[in-house]
């Protein structure tokens, strides 16, 4: 009885470990971060487990027999529900708020970060009581103020909050989710899906590296004047060492090359603890947030490369990645065949499912505690259902998870002031506890709304938390139309309705929302997205094609003369590579004007509008995901036709308004 549940539960476990690890080198950093950042992920996987459990446990038609194999005695289960909700509650309010505040401290010795900490969280914990005398005076009003009704109201409160913010965010990922996957059906549609991301991305890339660089020319000027082994300077000398020493080789270099003739001085009445936290918490800031962007676009451009590859491979049929040559599966013609036909295929064929299950728990909520619920025919109508428990287990599992999943997918694209950052093995502390403690946030309301969408919700779950936010009043109305407002993100979501409203209140263009979802440049009106992507999208090659430059040239050794590697003059290499690059662009612009296009063939037919039952399917489920497909077949042409070759710049030196940059220089 106890051994699958064992199992599962020590499964979840080692895929938390896991999905923290790959984002944070978890190891390295102390006990009292580690284990708050493990509970505030275990948790909500392992409801994943827990809830379906409980709730098929309690309304399963047949014998227990089916299900003995998971069964948990209602005790047992009655006190992993409460150990879930007060450790998550412990943990979202006090503890991860707490450690979050302490590394985003700016002092630098532990007792004054406590300090720190503890004043900010204060201030917090304030705000969060004003709000909720709101709540106390309407209670006092409605039944009567004792001390079990003031806890049912803090319970309540946190409730509504919590509800609210996973329901909003569900409901986007409900769309984005099944968009993004039928974007990746078509090889051409992800790729220009992903140019249109890189100029803005490479925007915000520079300009953290130019408030980075403010913050690294202090540091140097610190370093050189005040770290000598003299009695005055002993006092901020380890503080300031300790920042240089994080200091990126390459953007240090470039500072002490272009800045420090500028004579920047720091007065010694200047370098007080005032000015030395402050200078430790930008710092440290900017410097996160850069290595968040530039992780991000490395990761970017390697997507782009990737697919630019699959269709340069289409006349030979053999591809090999320019870049990570170890994704070949088994010859280059069947990893054409996997990257090209398969994954597109597969990419479709997920998007429809998913797009179908997104529809029920939609429909399911606007319609939840009544028998018109969609997911309460489904599970417990169909006789299948009722004569297969475990088959009800499973699926209600799987809806549930999917449900979490878009919650949790939804919230790593929210924008909070650009100040949190999730990234591969690069992720930092604080933006490490912001996630945890949102994702522990999110685990007990959606469990709630999970068990509305049913008419029978017999569980210990509702009988324990449910009695919690069942009050009179306001609360009822609020438990029962929050659901129901999914609808809202939702069309806001399939409309693109947040770049509109960025244009309306002024932040679109070049400027990026404080609390908007990370919607594509590709989202434009009609009118504009004939214009706009187009530019985009060759502004994005230019620097696709310079970047990739840059990395075969760190790669692949040029052998230009019978000499050894290491008599190879660096400028003589430099030379050669712009000479070549100048001759083959003359050749290509040369071609280009005097030779005829011929038609490209795709699947040994000629590329032309897509007829046939599955074009009709296929341009109908394009258009409510917002994509044209003739735009498909435009940006299909002009990729092949368009490549060009670029001069390898430093990103940092391109002008994009300026055309004349165009041009290679010997």
């Amino acid at each position: 009885m106890w051994f699958f549940p064992l199992v599962c539960y020590t499964f979840i476990l080692l895929l938390s470990l896991f999905g923290i690890q790959y984002h944070l080198n978890i190891f390295s950093y102390p006990l009292y971060l580690t284990i708050p950042l493990t509970l505030g992920v275990y948790i909500p996987l392992s409801i994943i487990f827990t809830l379906p459990t409980d709730y098929t446990l309690h309304n399963t038609t047949q014998s227990s027999d089916q299900l003995k194999w998971i069964e948990i005695p209602d005790n047992a289960i009655l006190y992993i529900w409460k150990s879930n909700y007060w450790i998550t509650f412990i943990l979202t309010w006090l503890i991860l708020p707490m450690l979050l505040e302490f590394y985003r401290s700016g002092h630098n010795d532990t007792i004054r970060k406590i300090k720190d900490s503890i004043k900010e969280n204060l201030k917090f914990q304030l705000i969060m009581l004003a709000v909720s005398m709101i709540g106390l005076v309407y209670l006092i009003i409605e039944v009567g103020l004792n001390f079990n009704h003031l806890k049912l109201m803090i319970i309540a409160i946190a409730h509504i909050y919590s509800l609210i913010l996973a329901t909003w965010l569900m409901g986007h990922g409900l769309i984005s989710i099944p968009r993004n996957k039928w974007i990746q059906g078509s090889v051409v549609q992800d790729l220009n899906h992903h140019y249109l991301k890189i100029p803005k991305l490479v925007d915000e890339l520079e300009d953290t590296k130019i408030s980075f660089r403010e913050d690294v020319l202090k540091v140097i000027v610190l370093r050189q004047n005040y770290t000598s082994s003299s009695e005055e300077d002993f006092r901020y000398r380890d503080w300031i060492l300790k920042l240089n020493d994080l200091i990126p080789g390459d953007i240090k270099e470039h500072v002490e090359k272009q800045y420090l003739h500028d004579n920047t001085t720091i007065d010694r009445d200047q370098l007080n603890d005032q000015f030395m936290t402050k200078l430790n918490s930008q710092f440290n800031s900017n410097l996160h947030r850069l290595v968040g962007y530039q992780s991000e676009f490395n990761r970017l451009v390697s997507k782009v490369i990737r697919l630019e590859d699959v269709l340069s491979a289409i006349s030979t049929r053999e591809l090999i990645f320019r870049i990570d040559n170890h994704r070949v599966l088994w010859s280059p013609k069947f990893n054409f065949v996997y990257w090209y036909y398969i994954r597109p295929w597969a990419s479709k064929c997920a998007s429809i499912i998913l797009a179908a299950t997104s529809i029920i728990i939609l429909q399911s909520e606007f319609f939840h505690s009544t028998k018109l619920s969609l997911l309460n025919v489904l599970l417990y109508s169909f006789p299948i259902m009722q004569d297969h428990s475990f088959l009800q287990f499973a699926l209600s599992s799987c809806i549930f998870s999917y449900m979490l999943f878009c919650a949790l997918n939804s919230l790593t694209q929210l924008k909070i002031f650009n100040m949190y950052h999730l990234i591969p093995r690069n992720s930092d502390p604080v933006s490490a506890c912001w996630y945890a403690m949102y994702i522990a946030r999110l685990t007990i309301p959606l469990s709630y709304n999970f068990i509305t969408l049913f008419v029978q919700r017999d569980s210990i779950f509702e009988t324990w938390y449910g009695q919690s936010v069942h009050l009179t009043g306001l609360f009822n109305l609020l438990n029962n139309w929050i659901p129901r407002l999914i609808l809202v993100p939702v069309l806001l979501a399939m409309f693109h309705v947040y770049d509109k409203l960025k244009k309306k209140i002024g932040l679109g263009g070049d400027f990026d929302s404080w609390i908007l979802f990370d919607e594509d440049e590709g989202n434009l009106d009609s009118n504009d997205l004939g214009k706009r992507s187009d530019l985009l999208i060759v502004e994005a090659k230019r620097i696709v094609s310079r970047e990739m430059s840059r990395r075969e040239l760190q790669l692949r050794p040029f052998h230009l003369t019978n000499n050894s590697e290491s008599d190879i003059n660096p400028a003589d290499i430099n030379y050669e590579r712009n000479r070549r690059q100048f001759a083959e662009s003359i050749n290509n612009r040369i071609d280009s004007s005097i030779e005829e296009e011929e038609p490209i063939y795709y699947n040994g037919t000629l590329n032309g509008p897509k007829t046939g039952l599955w074009g009709r399917i296929s341009s109908t489920v394009g258009g409510f995901f917002a994509r044209n497909q003739q735009l498909q077949q435009d940006e299909e042409q002009q990729l092949i036709y368009s490549q060009r070759h670029y001069r390898d710049e430093p990103l940092e030196a391109f002008n994009y308004d300026d055309d004349a940059s165009e041009h290679l220089t010997l």
